[in-house]
């Protein structure tokens, strides 16, 4: 679909950015490319390169914290919960068939739909593959994904390393308490041309700050610290700010995924591959209001 509306590179970087933040996308879109794959005759190998594809370039926060999981278990029950509790058009719970077996066909799932629409093949296939390379990336302690480590890595993934968008991005995670009214002075510009050419890749200052205090966030849950320390440290106004921005994002609670996390640590896994860093300084320098 992406493909055939002429998506480039920014475009698919500046989606992306979008799914941290706002959620996946519509049961419309995902439900019509599922139709135009069927009309097509797409096997299970070809959607299962479609959605690898598509999870190497994924920074929701579920696909986050799932992909630094250490244990099946722990991994297909965040899988279930966020399909659970986000904004789906289809619940889809998924269980292990055949543990002898990999992939797709070890899998079991259950799928309640909330729609009228029909359900395409290629989107159960997809729903299960989705499942499987998570779980296979947690069996292969990371390996088997090439995830993205932050949002400037992202752009580096597709392509665009050295656009306005990774740019900023890399000026953000640099220093990602302070204000963004500083972003033109230290990218050398002013600040009419970078909203400018933001706007010209469908980007904006702050969706590109969300998605990284997100990433962030995602990665300092497995720190076992406090969810009110790991809010301040990543430039959330509370925690009940840092728990709306997640339940708007996938479904999920910070408190949530920490419980999850915890059972994982009990098996011996939850060691997060992402990088997290605390603030410079000993003091949390807060953003203005209107910049949060």
């Amino acid at each position: 679909m992406e493909a055939k509306a002429g998506w480039d590179a920014d475009r698919r970087f500046a989606e992306a950015v979008s799914q941290a933040v706002d959620g996946h996308l519509a049961y419309g879109r995902y439900h019509a490319a599922g139709r135009a794959r069927a009309s097509e005759g797409i096997g299970e190998e070809g959607v299962k390169r479609l959605v690898r594809d598509f999870l190497e370039t994924d920074i929701n926060p579920a696909i986050v914290f799932l992909a630094n999981l250490g244990g099946v278990e722990s991994a297909l029950r965040g899988y279930n919960l966020y399909n659970a509790t986000a904004n789906l058009a289809v619940r889809t719970s998924v269980g292990i068939k055949d543990p002898r077996q990999r992939g797709v066909k070890r899998l079991a799932a259950e799928r309640d739909l909330l729609t009228r629409a029909d359900d395409p093949g290629p989107c159960r296939t997809a729903t299960l593959t989705v499942a499987a390379c998570v779980l296979e990336h947690v069996q292969s302690g990371g390996a088997f994904l090439s995830r993205p480590l932050s949002v400037s890595h992202l752009a580096e993934i597709l392509g665009r390393g050295y656009g306005v968008g990774a740019d900023v991005a890399r000026a953000i995670e640099d220093d990602w308490l302070a204000p963004l009214s500083l972003l033109p002075r230290k990218l050398g510009c002013h600040k009419r041309t970078l909203e400018r050419s933001l706007q010209d890749v469908g980007l904006t200052a702050q969706s590109l700050r969300r998605a990284d205090r997100m990433m962030r966030a995602t990665a300092g849950l497995f720190e076992a610290d406090s969810i009110t320390n790991i809010a301040a440290d990543c430039g959330f106004s509370d925690a009940a700010h840092m728990s709306r921005s997640f339940r708007a994002a996938c479904g999920l609670t910070p408190t949530m995924l920490v419980e999850i996390i915890r059972d994982d640590r009990k098996l011996g896994g939850a060691v997060s591959r992402l990088p997290y860093r605390r603030p410079h300084g000993l003091t949390v320098r807060r953003a203005s209001f209107d910049e949060l």
